[in-house]
């Protein structure tokens, strides 16, 4: 699988980016994952003391790269002791950030795989990867908008669709398998994957919020620490959320 510097660094690291290069064979996902409902607030009053007309709502807008590169963790947000060891805030689009490459299963597998290359193409990109050496462990941040809501909601579903459909499958030499982790529900819907490529096991939140996609990664046991993955993937919800606001 080819990659950019930063976000596909080497083979097996590459694959555990299939989960979100891969776009979706169905519609947005409905509504909020996390338990809550959207809360519109008590109407405006018109002069005559009856609620004033709020018009018709308007569909979240996409975030420019700008915006997403904004949105991505930095140091500030994380615990102390790590640092950014690799990151791309290009915004550019390349070829292997739609549809997936190299991955093979059944026939069910290789149709979920067909049609990632029909889905809607994100519209800027952005990654970066922290480190703490002391600890020798990784975080992997990914930003992805798309032209709209329907877009950014086909990568959540063919998540889902692909831990059902490639629960194993392989990619070139690796053999890959989905699974399933215990994960915090954040932003408008969030859909967790454990992917295991080789003997490299990485844990994945994906969270949407309006037309803006965030993937957090955890590599080997991080995904396990619960002290660590609910405050991260709560803060990169609520980075994502103030960008799209």
């Amino acid at each position: 699988m080819r990659g950019r510097y930063g976000r596909r660094v080497t083979a097996v690291r590459a694959l555990f980016l299939l989960v979100i290069t891969m776009a979706g064979c169905g519609g947005a996902a409905s509504g909020p994952s996390d338990g809550s409902t959207a809360s519109t607030g008590a109407r405006p009053l018109a002069a005559d003391g009856h609620p004033a007309a709020t018009g018709t709502p308007t569909a979240p807008r996409p975030l420019t790269g700008t915006q997403a590169a904004r949105a991505m963790l930095s140091t500030i947000d994380l615990p102390v002791g790590r640092s950014v060891a690799q990151e791309d805030l290009s915004h550019a689009v390349e070829e292997d950030d739609h549809g997936v490459q190299d991955l093979k299963g059944d026939a069910a597998c290789d149709r979920v795989v067909a049609d990632s290359f029909r889905a809607v193409p994100p519209s800027a990109v952005v990654g970066r990867t922290m480190e703490n050496a002391m600890a020798r462990s990784s975080l992997t941040f990914e930003v992805r908008t798309y032209p709209d809501v329907r877009g950014a909601g086909q990568q959540l579903e063919h998540v889902r669709q692909s831990r059902r459909a490639c629960a194993t499958a392989t990619a070139g030499p690796y053999a890959v398998s989905y699974g399933v982790p215990s994960a915090p529900r954040r932003g408008d819907e969030s859909v967790g994957v454990r992917l295991r490529v080789g003997g490299n096991r990485f844990d994945e939140i994906v969270i949407r919020v309006g037309a803006g996609v965030t993937v957090v990664t955890f590599p080997g046991v991080t995904g396990d620490d619960g002290g660590l993955v609910d405050p991260v993937a709560a803060q990169a919800a609520e980075k994502l959320r103030q960008a799209v606001g």
